[in-house]
């Protein structure tokens, strides 16, 4: 019978824009600002908002008329740019990914501050400042698709180049042999490199945590990384970006269970004449974010969020008939004589 529990708290007080991740899981707004004859314009102030969490970041534009809105956790942002003598530019819905540079190059029309250009439901950013090649797996598709074990990083087949070259078997968090078999485009197994928030999870070659699936916001698995921020490793980067919290309070609780009544037998057992494995194992956990409040002390909306993830395992898994050796009556009364018979040459 084994057991496996994982807390993961987290508690973010006091600070703002989530300053406590790690730079290579926050993900950054940049580009340039023209006017309508492809002038640079100086001095435009940029501002984004995260919609989740109202939490925003300003940059002004330099001397090539560049801004860089770097720290930004994953979100879907709105980002405004004004300067006297143009209208104000608003882009809605703009969605920062883990570890991404979202390029939006703006042109700004000649009118009032008071007026403004509304852009709603524009194409999706590219990144064209990397040449890195990688996917980022959602919240959604996390949450939402079938997952061996409740492993999200199991996903990463998802990408292209991608192989697991395991062999089967169980993947929860402490059985770290499936997730981390993976080759990309012909790498060899064991060359990748784990991160959790831009922070090292690996231990030798292996992933050395997987946290529930649902405190995982998204993950990316980079499978081209010329970037010379990620160039460590001849294989991928696999970087787990955890939930940080919103102004709304979310939560989830979930229950799998698996019990040999409820299952059928294997075709080659039953073919054979021999009963089904008895294999249980019950996985519960809850997970839950949102602002931090103290009645009447203080309210941290817009400002300080937390979150707290639960998993337990318990699960029986027989691992079949095992065959070893034990002392005989001459060595378990001190009698170690009988080691030195090795071969007919050597009989004593």
């Amino acid at each position: 019978m084994k057991r496996f529990k994982v807390v993961l708290c987290a508690f973010l007080l006091g600070l703002v824009a989530g300053s406590v991740k790690a730079q290579e899981t926050r993900g950054q707004i940049l580009g340039r600002v023209v006017d309508a004859t492809g002038g640079v314009i100086v001095g435009a102030t940029v501002h984004a908002v995260n919609i989740a969490t109202n939490v925003g970041t300003t940059a002004t534009t330099n001397q090539s008329g560049d801004y860089v809105l770097p720290f930004l956790n994953p979100g879907t942002y709105n980002v405004t740019v004004e300067v006297r003598g143009f209208k104000k530019f608003i882009q809605e819905g703009i969605s920062v990914q883990v570890n991404e540079r979202a390029t939006l190059n703006v042109t700004l029309e000649v009118g009032q501050t008071t007026e403004s250009v509304r852009v709603v439901g524009d194409a999706p950013l590219v990144d064209t400042s990397s040449a890195s090649l990688g996917q980022v797996v959602d919240n959604r598709r996390v949450l939402e698709l079938p997952l061996k074990d409740g492993n999200p990083i199991m996903l990463s087949n998802l990408s292209p180049g991608v192989i697991n070259l395991s062999t089967g078997g169980w993947t929860r968090p402490f059985d770290v042999g499936s997730p981390s078999s993976i080759a990309i485009n012909g790498t060899r197994t064991g060359s990748n490199e784990f991160t959790m928030d831009g922070a090292p999870n690996i231990q030798r070659t292996s992933v050395a945590y997987v946290p529930p699936p649902g405190v995982v916001e998204e993950f990316k698995i980079q499978t081209a990384t010329f970037d010379a921020a990620s160039g460590s490793t001849p294989g991928a980067v696999i970087n787990v970006s955890l939930k940080a919290g919103t102004n709304a309070v979310h939560g989830q609780s979930y229950h799998f269970l698996q019990n040999p009544k409820l299952n059928a037998n294997k075709f080659f057992s039953n073919k054979a004449g021999l009963p089904k494995a008895v294999i249980r194992q019950n996985r519960w956990g809850t997970s839950a974010s949102g602002p931090v409040y103290f009645p009447k002390l203080y309210n941290g909306k817009n400002k300080s969020f937390w979150m707290y993830g639960y998993e337990g395992i318990r699960d029986a898994d027989p691992r079949g008939t095992l065959t070893t050796a034990v002392p005989t009556a001459k060595q378990r009364s001190g009698d170690f004589s009988e080691l030195l018979a090795i071969g007919s040459q050597y009989q004593i």
